[in-house]
């Protein structure tokens, strides 16, 4: 190798750092398109993710796996892949925090059931493991929260070596600051590729006033506490520090109603809620109820043609602007819960589809 001048090797290294930098900046970060699996729905369109969260994978206090669910799957993940998609493994699910709770307190319970995840994920071919632990709540319950995660995120690195691929760790996280207070920022950067921010269930059978499910923004109705997804949002990026491209933004494929005569009045007590999947928002309509755009906080409701009932839900003008809103701030992406939610007898998924090619134009 011919000798340089020092003068000479400093301005070759300002060339090629520029070129690096140049470079690093044409490189496009990762955008997601994800979607929960759940249950067991028949012909999916994998081509539509980037990412498929196979749910759930259960376990007692002592660690050991339950086997009921449909989970895991060769079945499901050799046709996502054969799409182009990847596959984590989704551990626990809504109601399944004690369990995690009883099992974190204990090494053994924690050692064998690492042991059982990784082997299902190596044995099945999946991508990484999605943690859906709903909720750590309490400082008690962190450190073993942490601990978990960060022996999954070691144990799969070192198998993503042994395969030649990147492992992922994922999780479901709450949008309710209260819980997210919990988390703490560097640990999350420190073993999350990314967090998938539940903006949904706003509102349910617990509220007092008869909120939307997933609002995009703040309704002046809803005083001074409203809750939205631009809010859980921007409380991760401007107060927990968390960088955009962390996140992606849940979409909900359903509904939530009330039996008041209109939005953000105050639900009796005692009173039945409404739950309501897309697929029944066609035989709704052909009732004769009416659908009522709120163009504040960018979602739909639908009002009882006695009007009695409001349900709030999202539909595909909604669920674009959603999308279009998350890629412009940067996010990761989006995910849905769950898959199947939008599918019609036709098998068309018009909510997925709305919300694929807003992401599409957004990267």
């Amino acid at each position: 190798m011919p000798r340089t001048t020092r003068a000479s090797s400093i301005a070759l290294a300002l060339v090629l750092g520029s070129t690096a930098s140049t470079l690093a900046e044409e490189v496009p970060k990762p955008r997601e398109f994800v979607g929960y699996l759940f249950g067991s729905p028949k012909a999916v369109n994998y081509g539509l993710y980037t990412h498929v969260c196979h749910a759930f994978v259960t376990a007692g206090p002592d660690g050991r796996l339950n086997r009921d669910r449909g989970v895991p799957s060769r079945e499901v993940t050799a046709d996502a892949h054969k799409a182009g998609a990847k596959v984590l493994l989704s551990l626990g699910g809504w109601g399944w925090d004690a369990q995690f709770r009883a099992m974190v307190a204990d090494p053994e319970a924690v050692a064998r059931y690492v042991a059982a995840v990784l082997k299902m994920v190596d044995e099945y071919d999946y991508d990484g493991v999605d943690l859906d632990w709903e909720y750590p709540d309490s400082d008690a319950e962190i450190p073993g929260f942490e601990r978990l995660t960060r022996t999954f995120r070691a144990r799969l690195d070192e198998m993503g070596k042994a395969k030649g691929r990147p492992m992922l760790v994922t999780m479901a996280a709450s949008s309710n600051h209260e819980t997210l207070d919990h988390l703490n920022t560097a640990f999350l950067l420190e073993t999350m590729d990314w967090i998938n921010v539940m903006t949904y269930d706003y509102a349910g059978p617990w509220s007092a006033r008869a909120g939307h499910n997933s609002p995009l923004f703040d309704s002046s109705k809803d005083g001074p506490n409203a809750r939205s997804s631009e809010r859980t949002i921007r409380y991760l990026l401007d107060e927990r520090k968390i960088p955009a491209d962390r996140l992606a933004l849940g979409l909900a494929l359903y509904g939530r109603g009330f039996p008041v005569s209109e939005p953000y009045a105050s639900v009796p007590e005692g009173s039945e809620p409404i739950s309501l999947g897309f697929k029944g928002v066609g035989g709704l309509l052909d009732e004769g109820w009416t659908r009522v755009w709120d163009d504040e906080t960018k979602v739909p409701w639908l009002f009882s043609p006695d009007r009695t009932k409001v349900v709030g839900y999202d539909d595909a003008e909604s669920i674009r602007i959603k999308t279009e809103w998350a890629m412009s701030r940067g996010l990761r992406g989006v995910f849905f819960w769950q898959v199947d939610g939008d599918r019609l007898p036709d098998g068309s998924n018009p909510l997925q589809r709305a919300a694929r090619e807003a992401w599409s134009a957004g990267r």
